[in-house]
């Protein structure tokens, strides 16, 4: 190309680089901290009624202020159940990382949780979320192709709440049926590989990781309705010895935990966005005065069924 065609090409480059920039005006930064909350509180798992509550708790600082925090601060967390205060956990250190707040409160579909995190100089960050109606049962079928295994399951929608939904799958070799309390090993589908950066989700809205991994769906597109879906494990670990087990973790969870993952998960994967080549990704909170998730779970299992 010869230098005089060369000069419009570029003009016309550095013009489309320029009508993708988004300005930002920070007048001015704030100095305070805030805390990230992100946790949930499980039920469904014990026939007692407790629930599981797992909090991990973030001191971030601003980037207008400090970027240490003294050794001797201090985190206090709250918990309300229905507005009634159950627990105060005042030993919380919050110099960089505290990690994992757990504990067991006793909760009923229904029942509102809060949390509430308080310390000098921080914001008071809350969040609250609603512990859902026990999940719906699963009917299942499976069928073996060769080394791979075809599943089929469906479940039935409350039309008059707003809901998401969880699942991991689990197997077991057994010389004979396992026991509903047995937990089982994770069985990954094809997709959703946590280790990617524009990650593939399937039929599944979100996939994310929580000790298993979680493949979630919104009821946007069947409210009220029963959802069908097939799937196929390839090579399954069929056992060679003993028959082979599998079942469905299904879990009822708070819609806000999904918008809170694809957010994440957008976020990670909007390379564009940073450059200003593509639309920006705001990130999407339910805690009050901070940033991060608190969610609710009820949790159920499908019947064991052996595989062909």
């Amino acid at each position: 190309m010869k230098t005089y065609l060369k000069i419009p090409v570029l003009c016309l480059c550095l013009t489309a680089f320029a009508a993708c920039e988004v300005e930002f005006d920070f007048k001015e930064l704030d100095g305070a901290p805030l805390f990230l909350l992100d946790g949930n509180i499980i039920a469904g798992h014990s026939a007692s009624g407790s629930a599981s509550f797992q909090m991990y708790l973030y001191a971030v600082p601003s980037a207008a202020g400090d970027r240490e925090f003294s050794e001797e601060s201090r985190c206090t967390l709250k918990v309300y159940r229905n507005s009634e205060l159950i627990d105060v956990k005042d030993y919380i250190t919050i110099e960089s990382f505290y990690g994992l707040i757990a504990d067991e409160y006793t909760v009923s579909p229904g029942d509102e949780v809060t949390v509430t995190a308080e310390s000098d100089g921080f914001q008071t960050a809350s969040a609250s979320t609603v512990i859902p109606q026990n999940p719906p049962a699963v009917e299942m079928t499976c069928s073996r192709d060769g080394d791979n295994l075809d599943v089929r399951f469906s479940f039935g929608d409350n039309a008059g709440t707003d809901d998401a939904y969880a699942f991991s799958f689990r197997t077991l070799a057994s010389d004979g049926k396992p026991g509903d309390n047995d937990p089982g090993h994770m069985v990954e589908l094809p997709y959703g590989d946590l280790g990617t950066q524009v990650m593939d989700n399937g039929p599944f809205d979100v996939v994310w990781e929580d000790g298993y991994q979680y493949y979630c769906i919104l009821d946007d597109s069947f409210n009220g309705g029963r959802k069908e879906m097939e799937l196929t494990f390839p090579s399954f670990p069929f056992s060679s010895d003993m028959a082979s087990y599998f079942r469905i973790e299904i879990r009822r969870i708070s819609p806000e935990r999904l918008r809170y993952e694809i957010a994440r998960a957008d976020k990670g994967s909007n390379i564009l966005g940073f450059i200003g080549l593509a639309p920006v990704t705001f990130a999407y909170t339910n805690v009050s005065g901070g940033a991060g998730c608190f969610s609710g779970v009820n949790s159920g299992y499908s019947d064991w069924i052996k595989v062909p």
